[in-house]
């Protein structure tokens, strides 16, 4: 809101200590420590509810870190203000290795980019920023499941120990639902910060169009049916960067195959070629064994000609299951391929081309675990 208020550059610069700009630093580092109360109450009962309680050194450094920031605000001599900031950063960073989870992570490395900007250090800026992307983004993929009928289950977990009772599991797994719903327009807010603070580097970044697919009954306090889920749609051509993963579309585009369709494989040769690699193949049910003829034996539709590649930076600590799906003609979507990005692994590529067995269209999607999605229009 801030940013809004005064711009972009006006923030950084008041950050910077630009004598003009005195009264903005103020209402900044102001407002920032005047909303950490209610923060860290958040943060604390979604810790609570996630199990990822807050420890009390990861509490009382990062408040440490606060007064320290203020006070740097307030200083008037500026090897005072610089060696507080200094001060303030380190207090940060100890926060951010006591931390238990993603989302403290990511609120100690957003202060740790606040104070390297007003101490002039953008590159440290830079690296912080990817950071908070990183433990944003992996907080995100989470709290998405539990934002769902997965926070029952964790519910049934924690209680089986204590008591079962369906009202007590009911209540418990709202909590546990309303803290993980918490967690993820928290981390939304996250990038939103981040990407502020990039563009005042100078770094122009492409804003997706980003909705939140909340889950059916959600408002209502309906035990809901399915998972609450991320779309991420291109504002523009390019590609699409959401926190640290940057998702390029590269060529997209069904045709028909080339020459004459494969000869059709009998029946008996099928039984030849299945019963050659796997004995169990005879044993094989009727109805099965029609399906799976049918399906080799009908020519390919067409092909999809595919160049996708998934990079993150910085690196994740954890795996991505990724899908990429294509949109039929008619009907829903299909899949069409598959990947996994390994913890610490920069980037993958999925390409084609794919025989499709139906007439298909020029549409992508990419899924991250079921959790986000990402259209290629």
């Amino acid at each position: 809101m801030i940013a809004a208020k005064y711009g972009v550059s006006q923030v950084v610069g008041a950050l910077a200590g630009k004598d003009d700009l005195g009264d903005l630093a103020s209402e900044l580092l102001g407002a920032l420590v005047a909303s950490e109360d209610q923060l860290s109450e958040q943060l604390a009962g979604i810790g609570r509810q996630l199990d990822e309680v807050l420890e009390q050194r990861y509490s009382a450094t990062l408040g440490a870190g606060l007064r320290t920031l203020l006070d740097a605000g307030t200083a008037t001599d500026p090897h005072v203000r610089a060696a507080e900031l200094t001060r303030a950063r380190d207090q940060f960073r100890d926060a951010g290795a006591a931390a238990r989870s993603p989302i403290q992570i990511a609120v100690a490395e957003r202060y740790v980019a606040l104070c390297a900007i007003a101490l002039g250090r953008a590159d440290a800026a830079r690296t912080a920023l990817g950071l908070l992307d990183k433990a944003a983004f992996e907080a995100l993929i989470d709290a998405l499941p539990l934002v769902g009928p997965k926070a029952y289950d964790r519910a049934r977990e924690q209680l089986r120990f204590g008591s079962r009772r369906k009202d007590r599991i009911e209540e418990q797994g709202s909590e546990i639902l309303d803290a993980a719903a918490h967690v993820l327009t928290f981390a939304l807010d996250l990038f939103e910060e981040s990407r502020t603070l990039a563009e005042g580097l100078g770094e122009r970044r492409q804003d997706p169009d980003v909705e939140v697919l909340w889950l059916d009954g959600f408002e209502d306090d309906e035990r809901p049916a399915r998972a609450a889920q991320v779309l991420v749609r291109p504002a523009g051509p390019g590609p699409v960067r959401f926190g640290p993963l940057s998702v390029a579309w590269g060529d997209i585009r069904f045709r028909l195959p080339d020459g004459p369709p494969p000869p059709a494989i009998s029946r008996e040769e099928l039984m030849e070629q299945l019963s050659a690699s796997s004995p169990a193949a005879k044993r094989m049910s009727p109805g099965l064994f029609d399906e799976l003829h049918r399906s080799m034996s009908e020519p390919p539709a067409g092909v999809l000609d595919l160049d996708l590649t998934v990079r993150a930076e910085p690196a994740l600590s954890r795996p991505l299951a990724l899908t990429v799906w294509s949109k039929p003609e008619e009907g829903d979507w299909t899949v069409v391929g598959n990947r996994l990005l390994q913890p610490g692994q920069p980037e993958v590529t999925i390409q084609g081309p794919i025989d499709a067995r139906r007439p298909l269209t020029n549409a992508g999607m990419l899924t991250v675990w079921d959790a986000v999605l990402f259209l290629s229009y």
